[in-house]
């Protein structure tokens, strides 16, 4: 009976042992939302969340946090000093969307180990060259801006993966980001195109493409040619008609063709080319 026991304990030992190995609580990161609370923690901070603070100072303190990792100023007023930026060299992820920033501050290209940066809905009208330093940014998020054109430096962020350059005023893009060959999403809505940007032509990765609310009149065919393309919104622009040969798109999962001029028999044609995907028309 004992040996029968012991043997029944080894198997259930055995049968859930590593069960929770791949059910344990995600990691909640030690924060804080207030500079005091941020001191307090200081050997242990990881995120410090000050959205929407009318904040007095960013303390030089901070330099001194050595697994302070995520910075959120998103809708503050930050009429102080961010010369503690450059300091923080854990730091990965910066908000600085709705600030007021007319510019980049310098303070944020000397952040070389940033992966994340996030200066949506500002009013910045162009990036300085030194962006092309920040060649660890896998996340750039441009969006509601004033841009009207990209410096070809932008092409150094050779590790990026997702571009928003919604809501600008974009004419066309520079060749050099063609150079962003591991870039998977870009978005481009809302910005002054009249032609998809060339740039865009071999880059293998791409699998989200959003050129919706340009003046775009056709659709190359180089487009047809994204192996991994699941995702491309083209709503209002003035495109009537697509490449004839689409067979390219055997991935594409959504296409987004609302309020443009497609006519019946051309719907058609693209329902019965791309019997996979969804097509909003």
């Amino acid at each position: 009976m004992k040996k029968c026991f012991l043997i029944c304990s080894v198997v259930i030992a055995w049968m859930t042992a590593g069960c929770f190995k791949h059910h344990e609580a995600p990691h909640r990161p030690v924060t804080a939302t207030t500079v005091e609370d941020a001191v307090a923690k200081k050997d242990t901070l990881e995120r410090l969340d000050l959205s929407g603070q009318a904040i007095s100072t960013l303390p030089q303190e901070l330099a001194a946090m050595p697994k302070l990792s995520v910075l959120l100023l998103h809708g503050s007023r930050p009429g102080f000093s961010l010369a503690v930026l450059p300091s923080l060299k854990a730091l990965r992820t910066l908000d600085l969307s709705a600030t007021k920033l007319s510019s980049v501050p310098s303070e944020v290209f000397g952040l070389s180990s940033l992966e994340q940066l996030y200066l949506a809905d500002n009013s910045i009208s162009s990036l300085a060259s030194n962006i092309g330093g920040m060649t660890e940014l896998n996340y750039l998020n441009l969006d509601g801006n004033q841009i009207s054109a990209l410096p070809p430096e932008i092409g150094n962020l050779a590790g990026l993966r997702w571009l928003r350059l919604n809501a600008n005023k974009l004419t066309t893009l520079p060749y050099e980001l063609a150079k962003l060959t591991k870039l998977q999403r870009i978005y481009l809505r809302q910005n002054q195109l009249t032609s998809v940007p060339e740039s865009l032509k071999g880059l293998p990765l791409l699998e989200d493409i959003s050129l919706s609310g340009n003046g775009i009149t056709q659709v190359p065919a180089w487009m047809t040619e994204f192996p991994k393309l699941r995702q491309l919104d083209l709503d209002g622009c003035p495109v009537a008609k697509l490449p004839e040969n689409l067979t390219g798109w055997e991935k594409l999962q959504v296409l987004s063709l609302v309020r443009c001029p497609i006519d019946e028999p051309e719907k058609a044609r693209l329902r019965a080319a791309l019997p996979k995907a969804h097509i909003a028309f």
